[in-house]
């Protein structure tokens, strides 16, 4: 089966994750994939999959509208190439209809509800509305979302029937590099966030917490890799408490490994908010796949639904320095070597990418997937 993946995504972005090990396992299913995306030619030479480069704006605000009206020029002539096609929301709505038009089924990808604040999300929020209505009217034959919280607030907003739903979590791959954590008496608490450094996702707010912590006794340290639009906010912070804070540029998925292999606890600072609520944060199942502790706020986008986990400690925000104090104080070197073990042994057995694989290749092969 011969399907496109149409995604604003590049696969150089540190963020990338997701689609990278998405595109792989579908090919280890024994489809041939083609993916339509930004990045230049040459630069997928290395992947299994065909690539067909489609430029876009680099004005923040014109990503999205650029490169879906390239890609709706392309369209009438790779069409008949491919027996399916997965479009991200971000695409849009109309190249869904176009698709849908020369007899392509489609299937809609979204990976996270609008995320920005301000004038660029309410346009975000009708470009998503409007894609996810092709999946209500039937144009696009289902839907793909992060979380069973994500499929109910898809069903609440547009009355989309569960049966056009399926929930493909983000998954992990076990980090091979290292051993489990260790830390010794007279070293400080390792902290690490990686991910976009934006305001809405609560970054400032966890340094000040660092800070408290240090007052009230407790040595430990936050890295923070990443770019976004607290960037030099944090680099500002990394030079007045240099001892506390460090910071390195976006990485690629290797460098990322082997950086949090160097770290003793991993940080989801987003605050409940209905994008964070909603997601299947990737960059959890990431800490722990390395075998780091989590800390986070407190909300449905970051616990799991099995309950409460010991080497996870999830935090209300106004009691954040107290409850990770605490935390992190009942924990000693053996505790430490143990929970590692733990976190990745979980992550190991339930967290794999090879669940989300297994049932988007199903829906597009139209098996019973449940």
């Amino acid at each position: 089966m011969h399907i496109v993946w149409i995604t604003h995504r590049k696969f150089d972005d540190f963020c990338a994750t997701t689609p990278l090990a998405l595109s792989h396992g579908l090919m280890q299913e024994g489809f041939d994939l083609t993916i339509i995306n930004p990045d230049q030619n040459g630069q997928h030479d290395g992947f299994p999959w065909d690539h067909i480069s489609v430029q876009q704006s680099h004005k923040r605000g014109l990503q999205g509208l650029s490169f879906s009206k390239n890609v709706k020029k392309i369209l009438p002539s790779i069409a008949p190439n491919f027996e399916a096609a997965i479009v991200d929301w971000q695409v849009g709505y109309k190249v869904i209809s176009i698709l849908a038009n020369l007899a392509v089924p489609v299937y809609l990808m979204d990976r996270s509800p609008p995320a920005d604040q301000g004038l660029l999300a309410s346009l975000q929020w009708k470009v998503w509305k409007k894609s996810w209505k092709t999946v209500y009217e039937g144009v696009a034959k289902h839907g793909f979302v992060v979380s069973p919280k994500h499929a109910d607030f898809v069903k609440r907003q547009l009355g989309i029937e569960s049966n056009d739903l399926a929930v493909v979590p983000a998954g992990t791959v076990v980090n091979s590099i290292g051993e489990n954590l260790v830390k010794t008496d007279t070293e400080p608490w390792k902290f690490v966030y990686h991910g976009r450094l934006d305001r809405h996702r609560g970054i400032l707010e966890f340094m000040d917490t660092v800070k408290e912590m240090n007052k009230q006794g407790v040595d430990c340290q936050l890295t923070l890799i990443g770019d976004g639009n607290v960037t030099s906010a944090v680099e500002r912070m990394c030079k007045l408490f240099p001892s506390l804070f460090r910071f390195k540029e976006q990485m690629n998925h290797d460098e990322i490994l082997k950086e949090l292999s160097n770290h003793h606890i991993g940080v989801l600072p987003m605050p409940n908010r209905r994008v964070w609520a909603l997601a299947s944060p990737l960059k959890r199942g990431e800490y722990l796949a390395s075998g780091l502790l989590v800390v986070g706020i407190d909300h449905s986008g970051h616990r799991f639904v099995d309950g409460k986990k010991p080497w996870m400690h999830l935090f209300e925000g106004p009691k954040a320095v107290d409850s990770i104090v605490k935390f992190v104080n009942s924990i000693d070197s053996n505790d430490l070597a143990i929970l590692s073990s733990e976190a990745k042994t979980y992550a190991a057995e339930y967290l794999g990418w090879e669940h989300s694989i297994r049932t988007l290749a199903g829906v597009l092969q139209g098996d019973n997937y449940e």
